[in-house]
């Protein structure tokens, strides 16, 4: 398998690599055209409109949508004419506006993903350079602003983002390259690919969340209950609810007012 059928094959093995154009500059540019066409037609079907005023058989037009779509001869049947590829026109615009407002939401990539992707491509016992056309720019730095990803990993908090993307990496370069099995699919999408369950991960962090929200509490207990003084005691209390409010920030998802709630309760 080699080719875009290989690239194929690794997106779909692995959706966090389905990492595409989405093309931002052209969708609009297109978008400004079709906006360009409808505003021509509008202005056109505005000088009909004023011509068929003042014709005795046409002026009545703008009240009654049978005589309009019924003309008789060339000029009767203008003004129904530039309304009908208008309407088409503005389907045409309506479902790629739609489209655009749809495709400006999908997330970006992950960092970590796009760099494997572009060392897969360039790692001989893997991707191989498998596009030799001039679309295996794609993938460009300085197009990263521009590219989506179809399933993209994205951490639910701060903490687990940074796990995944800092601390995770870091293991695997130290310690996942010695111990961790490859698992091999050549001469599907290459060699040397190392996997992790994602679920795996989650679940330690899940474990390190919990820990916390255990501990913290209980610290606290611990610290005024050992310290007499209660100018000291008030100072710990401000620092442990501001420690409390920042793990609940970083290590959920909870919203403004959920972080607020909890450390006033």
């Amino acid at each position: 398998m080699e080719g875009y059928a290989k690239v194929a094959q690794l997106m779909a093995t692995y959706e966090e690599f389905a990492i595409l154009r989405r093309f931002k500059r052209l969708n609009y540019q297109n978008l400004l055209y079709l906006q360009a066409q409808i505003i021509h037609l509008e202005d056109s079907l505005g000088r009909l409109v004023d011509q068929d005023a003042t014709h005795s058989k046409r002026k009545e037009y703008t009240e009654d949508w049978w005589k309009l779509s019924h003309g008789k001869g060339r000029a009767g049947k203008a003004q129904w004419r530039k309304i009908r590829r208008i309407r088409k026109k503005l389907k045409e615009y309506n479902e790629i506006l739609l489209q655009q407002v749809y495709i400006s939401k999908l997330e970006g990539p992950n960092l970590n993903d796009l760099e494997f992707l572009r060392s897969w491509f360039e790692r001989p016992s893997m991707g191989c350079f498998p596009i030799r056309g001039l679309d295996y720019k794609a993938w460009e730095q300085r197009l990263e602003n521009d590219l989506i990803a179809i399933k993209p990993r994205v951490p639910p908090d701060p903490f687990s983002k940074w796990i995944t993307n800092t601390i995770f990496p870091l293991y695997h370069r130290v310690f996942g390259v010695k111990f961790h099995v490859r698992k091999v699919l050549r001469p599907l999408i290459g060699d040397g690919l190392y996997t992790y369950e994602e679920s795996l991960l989650g679940s330690i962090i899940n474990v390190i969340t919990t820990v916390v929200a255990a501990v913290l509490p209980l610290l606290s207990i611990v610290v005024l209950y050992i310290v007499d003084s209660d100018a000291t005691k008030l100072g710990i209390i401000v620092i442990f609810s501001a420690c409390f409010a920042f793990v609940l920030a970083v290590m959920t998802s909870a919203r403004r007012i959920e972080v607020f709630a909890a450390t006033a309760a």
